[in-house]
């Protein structure tokens, strides 16, 4: 079956001497992301036999022993971690509440920043939204601790508006706002950013669509109800098969930023950096990651499943 490009080229008869030597440029574009993909997703495979052993970092993977129990030792310890139990139940919880909250967020953003017709508005909202996609956590998780603190911005306005006798309030100390202001942050440094891929996503639909719907009446809500909505959603299909496999996974940057003396929320993952890396228990640490792995591949697998029965649309 011949195959044209958009210059009219048969790209099944093109060699792939001459396939680079007419895109070698845009080949280049990949060297970046297939180093890093290879470099730190593809090199450090060999390092889940330490799940199975009982790993000594001066022995190495070729000179540790097996684990008892066949080499499953380590991933029955995970079960009979005391905090496991509730850290797996909040890692559930929060990554819920997650992708409940910061999965729409960019979409809705992506649809009202389609609503405004260029401008230096559109241009100011889109820096200002992408800028905090650019901070690492550690660096937010600072800002917040200043907003946030006794004397901080927040309790300077609320003793302003509400009187010198206002109670200053340390934030970070009460538990109930702990997972709220988790939620805010992870809103507000992805929103910008994510909203990029439905943008364009959105500029690829085609304009005699909207052409159509407004000879037929169709008002400004309409128009992104029934064109630009289901226009972009095999992308919106797609990115939610991606977020499903995180459901076991947690943002440990923010999480285990953000614990103090007054806050007790353990996840999976600072668990596994207390019990398995502070306390030097590598296996075990590398038995969570396993373990976190397989089920990320199986609710991945399931998503893309159900999408693909239901609408039609999948990954693989």
């Amino acid at each position: 079956m011949m195959t044209l490009n958009r210059e009219g080229y048969d790209m099944s008869k093109l060699t792939w001497r001459a396939s680079f030597r007419k895109y070698g440029l845009i080949y280049l574009l990949l060297v970046p992301a297939v180093a890093v993909t290879f470099v730190f997703y593809y090199m450090p495979m060999p390092g889940i036999i330490a799940v199975f052993q009982d790993y000594n970092m001066f022995k190495g993977l070729l000179g540790s022993p097996m684990a008892a129990n066949h080499g499953f030792a380590h991933v029955m310890e995970i079960f009979r971690l005391p905090a496991m139990k509730s850290a797996v139940i909040n890692t559930v919880y929060l990554s819920a509440l997650t992708i409940l909250f910061t999965f729409p967020a960019p979409i809705i953003l992506a649809l009202l920043l389609n609503e405004l017709k260029g401008g230096l508005f559109k241009r100011l909202i889109q820096s200002v939204s992408y800028i905090p996609h650019f901070l690492s956590w550690i660096s937010i998780i600072g800002i917040v601790m200043n907003l946030y603190s006794k004397y901080g911005l927040i309790n300077d306005l609320r003793v302003l508006f509400g009187g010198p006798g206002t109670e200053r309030v340390l934030f970070l100390s009460l538990p109930n706002f702990f997972v709220p202001n988790i939620l805010i942050l992870s809103v507000w440094q992805s929103i910008g950013w994510g909203s990029i891929l439905f943008l364009a996503s959105i500029a690829g639909i085609d304009q005699a669509l909207y052409e159509s719907a407004q000879i037929d009446g169709a008002n400004r809500f309409q128009l992104a109800r029934y064109v630009t909505l289901p226009g972009i959603m095999p992308t919106i299909t797609i990115m939610l098969i991606f977020t499903m496999g995180s459901l076991f996974n947690s943002n440990f940057d923010l999480v285990y930023g953000l614990q103090n003396a007054f806050i007790n929320f353990e996840v999976i993952n600072t668990v596994v950096f207390k019990t398995g890396i502070q306390q030097r228990s590598y296996s075990m640490a590398a038995a969570v990651g396993f373990m976190q792995g397989i089920v990320a591949f199986v609710l991945t697998f399931a998503a893309n499943t159900i999408s693909k029965k239901i609408n039609g649309i999948g990954v693989f």
